[in-house]
């Protein structure tokens, strides 16, 4: 991961529906979901993303569109990405008939992989390049032209639709279901809880699952084990501590639900190969121009 991580989930500019992410060169986003539309181009090497219960192994200049609602996470082995997130009522109203809205449906209601091959055949990369141009430079009208741009993009694709090597249909609804309300349980009760040592009894306790129920469940929409989640979502608290706390290595270690320093060495190091000391080290120094 190389810097520190956060949680993604949809968080837009006020009165805006277009946001625009450059990722760095190591990162992962916890797994995490949104109603807005998520395209994802792949800039990097690689990228490695998670949808629901599958995974996503993408190449450079790879696009992946990732429909409303489905839970996705980004996986060590990612390199830089432009994301760009959008809310589609920003593609409807009263001038949108009813076949048009149709036609929006099936672009954007299942996630798809567009290869690097198709997508410079579409010349896809001239209308991203040119919305995620007009965010960065900000000049006068920029944010109209944003939504311009969009718009432009979005005919394109409607206009050249060919062939989509993967796709993957969930066949969930775009707005949040049972599933969700169920997922937002178990991970708002982790990330509560998380600095204790959290068991899966106490878990199905607090939502009224069998253990085996909850763990097929999770495992089933998030992609990962409860606990993989958990740990995870440890480490993320604990880059915190590690760059605006002055604690040793082992009370952060503890504070954050690990038993001992090697369990936490152990699973710090999975996420961002590097130790919690290297990685103080390394990114204390850079803290005044990083913004969280």
């Amino acid at each position: 991961m190389g810097v520190p991580t956060f949680l993604e989930t949809g968080h837009m500019t006020e009165g805006f529906p277009i946001r625009v992410i450059h990722t760095e060169e190591k990162f992962n986003f916890a797994a995490h979901w949104h109603e807005e539309v998520e395209l994802v181009v792949v800039n990097g090497r690689s990228g490695r993303i998670g949808v629901n219960n599958h995974v996503f192994d993408l190449e450079q200049g790879d696009v992946l569109l990732i429909k409303p609602g489905d839970i996705h996470c980004f996986l060590p082995g990612t390199d830089h990405l432009t994301i760009i997130l959008f809310r589609l009522e920003l593609l409807t109203g009263s001038f949108t008939t009813e076949r048009e809205t149709q036609k929006l449906g099936e672009l954007f209601n299942k996630t798809t992989v567009i290869p690097s091959k198709l997508s410079m055949e579409k010349n896809l990369g001239k209308y991203i390049d040119a919305l995620a141009n007009e965010e960065k430079d900000q000049q006068a009208g920029y944010r109209w032209l944003m939504v311009a741009r969009l718009y432009d993009l979005i005919v394109h694709m409607l206009r050249t639709k060919g062939p989509i090597t993967e796709q993957l249909t969930s066949g969930w609804p775009c707005t949040p279901s049972k599933k969700f309300e169920f997922l937002e349980s178990v991970c708002e009760y982790l990330e509560e809880h998380y600095a204790e040592p959290v068991k899966l009894d106490q878990v199905a306790e607090h939502i009224k699952f069998s253990k085996f129920h909850v763990c097929k469940l999770f495992k089933e929409v998030k992609g990962i084990t409860l606990m993989e989640y958990l740990n995870h979502f440890r480490i993320i608290k604990s880059e915190w501590a590690l760059l605006f706390r002055e604690e040793s290595i082992l009370d952060i270690a503890i504070g954050h639900g690990f038993n001992n320093v090697n369990s936490y060495n152990r699973f710090f190091k999975k996420y961002n190969d590097c130790t919690p000391s290297e990685f103080r080290k390394k990114h204390r120094t850079n803290i005044t121009t990083y913004e969280g």
